[in-house]
């Protein structure tokens, strides 16, 4: 084993017991881990702490800390887990550095000896080769974010206008390429919402990659003191809303773009479905839950325990049901 550390997030080393951590009230039901470099990353993305050029802690990812614990420590942790804190799956973020992919294959590799809890892996664009390899080695799951709702955001968010290593073109071949090594549905990519893009872009946006069979999960933009973008405000959670409900409908109930109406700004101004649907939806769904790969809920990776809440890492309480009803029912028929 060459892996001697590894990043946690926070909320997954209070499960595991590393260190004197407080519980959390609603855990992580995913143990999210970080491949661990000394400095920053190599990309430049304007809304990461881990950004090349940012100065903010390396600590963070988003708003979550990643304390620093010796890999081995958390091997044993998670081999010895007490079944009723297990998790539905590990998912391992993977900076962007030289030694990235071979830290990447000893960490899984590792892992697999302790534990046969699913993992997932979300990397920047790799070889086909390297793709092909993580397949072999056991990853179930793969993410390439793309961030951008479009690539004229891209290229203002982590490519070339930040002076980043990304291209749109080469992040959606690298999409394509790991549909091809895993099963369609098996492949996801996220899209950060409050940086500029219209809701028509994003709508559209989640439909093209749901019919190349990708999983879309939604992030709200959150400002990190000390990134570049630190100054600008978080989407409105009129927006947002709309916005899950609009993948929601996409993904699980066969509608398409031309199920909305949008304004000149490109703002959703009415949705194809009922009162009555909409309803159901809020009380029987998980429309807006974090979304991602089963057994992922994120607790407050992109809002605060005190509010708002975009991605709700559970089950919704009855006054946060009203809430998103009485803010969506105008949009409705």
């Amino acid at each position: 084993m060459t892996i001697e550390k590894i990043r946690v997030s926070i909320g997954s080393a209070s499960v595991l017991g590393l260190g004197s951590l407080p519980q959390f009230k609603n855990p992580p039901t995913t143990c999210y881990i970080m491949t661990f470099k000394e400095g920053h990353c190599l990309a430049n993305c304007g809304f990461c702490p881990q950004a090349r050029s940012s100065k903010s802690s390396i600590e963070k990812l988003s708003r979550v800390n990643w304390p620093i614990f010796l890999f081995k420590d958390f091997l044993t942790k998670l081999k010895y887990l007490p079944f009723s804190k297990r998790f539905s799956r590990i998912c391992i973020q993977t900076l962007n550095y030289q030694e990235n992919f071979n830290d990447l294959i000893d960490i899984i590799t590792q892992i697999k000896i302790h534990t046969n809890t699913p993992i997932s892996v979300a990397i920047p664009p790799m070889s086909k080769e390297k793709l092909k390899e993580l397949h072999l080695k056991g990853v179930q799951r793969l993410g390439i974010a793309l961030d951008g709702a479009t690539s004229k955001i891209f290229d203002e968010i982590k490519g070339i206008n930040v002076a980043g290593p990304y291209t749109w073109e080469e992040h959606f071949q690298k999409l394509r390429e790991a549909l091809e090594i895993f099963s369609p549905g098996f492949v996801s990519t996220h899209l950060i919402i409050g940086l500029g893009e219209t809701e028509r872009e994003v709508i559209e946006r989640i439909e093209e990659l749901h019919h190349l069979n990708i999983l879309i999960s939604l992030f709200a933009f959150t400002p990190i003191k000390g990134t570049r973008f630190e100054n600008i405000a978080q989407p409105t959670i009129k927006s947002f809303r709309k916005l899950q409900l609009g993948r929601f409908l996409i993904i699980n109930n066969e509608k398409n773009s031309t199920d909305f109406t949008f304004n000149q700004k490109g703002e959703i101004v009415i949705i194809n479905i009922s009162k009555k649907e909409l309803k159901m939806i809020i009380d029987n769904t998980n429309a807006f839950y974090t979304s991602g790969c089963p057994g992922c809920n994120r607790p407050y990776y992109t809002s605060k325990p005190s509010g708002p809440i975009y991605n709700y890492p559970r089950a919704l309480v009855e006054n946060e049901k009203i809430e998103i009803y009485e803010l969506l029912n105008k949009f409705v028929n």
